[in-house]
């Protein structure tokens, strides 16, 4: 019994190590990613919305289409580079011309990714406002409203 202690005992430290690691990872990916929000001015310019509108959920719209175009740019733009090399690979392996200026890949990208930023905000914004609604109709039928 104490021949599979020792293996087990190792491997038990080693997934909890890896767990606390990753937790740590995960924990200074969600601070850079708040610092870059308040450094952009996002969390700032949501606030201030929602109190100038005195409508929480105007804020909570606003911070959404923010992230989502902060966010889709660069994504848009890495996906558009990376979509052209494998474009230049089949055009290399077919001796096809045509190939666009490189500087026009990353801006389009960036339109794209903008775009469906602007989009998955959207989406998850009429996701959250059906949930809420869904939740006070079945709220008031329980409390018999």
């Amino acid at each position: 019994m104490e021949v599979l202690f020792f293996p087990f005992m190792l491997l038990m430290m080693l997934m909890i190590g890896a767990g606390i690691g990753a937790g740590l990872v995960a924990g200074a990916l969600a601070c850079g990613i708040a610092a870059v929000l308040v450094a952009l001015g996002v969390v700032s310019s949501s606030a201030l919305l929602g109190l100038l509108t005195r409508r929480p959920a105007v804020a909570v719209r606003f911070f959404l289409l923010q992230c989502g175009i902060w966010g889709g740019i660069p994504a848009g733009a890495v996906m558009a580079w990376l979509g052209h090399e494998v474009i230049q690979a089949l055009i290399a392996s077919t001796q096809a011309a045509g190939v666009a200026v490189p500087w026009q890949i990353p801006l389009m990208g960036g339109i794209g990714g903008g775009v469906g930023g602007v989009v998955l905000a959207l989406m998850i914004d009429f996701i959250l406002r059906r949930s809420h609604a869904w939740l006070i109709a079945r709220q008031n039928l329980k409390s018999g409203v």
